[in-house]
């Protein structure tokens, strides 16, 4: 009888042993699996504000493209006898000696 108790009292030992190392495996998987869903989460965050940021830089070099068409359109016309006359004209108030100018009040 007594090899009976110490037989039941091993298995009970055995038996509180393997649970423990399945509660060890278990948080360490859970341990695991939440890692990763934060690691993920945070790199959606990341990603978002880099597509955001992609957006913005897309429109600026949009501005920027079309900043040099009109600069490259002045530097092909710059040049010309009506580019100096507008020049004249609009900034320095310049008028042919024929010409009347009407002011508004």
């Amino acid at each position: 009888m007594a090899s009976a108790v110490r037989t039941a009292s091993s298995r009970r030992t055995v038996s509180s042993g393997k649970i423990l190392i399945r509660i060890l495996i278990g948080m360490l998987v859970v341990l695991l699996l939440s890692s990763a869903i934060a690691i993920y989460f945070k790199q959606e965050t990341q990603m978002m504000r880099i597509r955001e940021r992609e957006t913005e830089l897309q429109s600026e070099l949009q501005e920027a493209n079309t900043d040099l068409a009109a600069l490259q359109e002045l530097k092909h016309i710059m040049g010309s006898d009506a580019y100096i006359e507008r020049v004249a004209r609009d900034q320095l108030g310049m008028i042919h000696p024929d010409e009347i100018i009407f002011l508004e009040e």
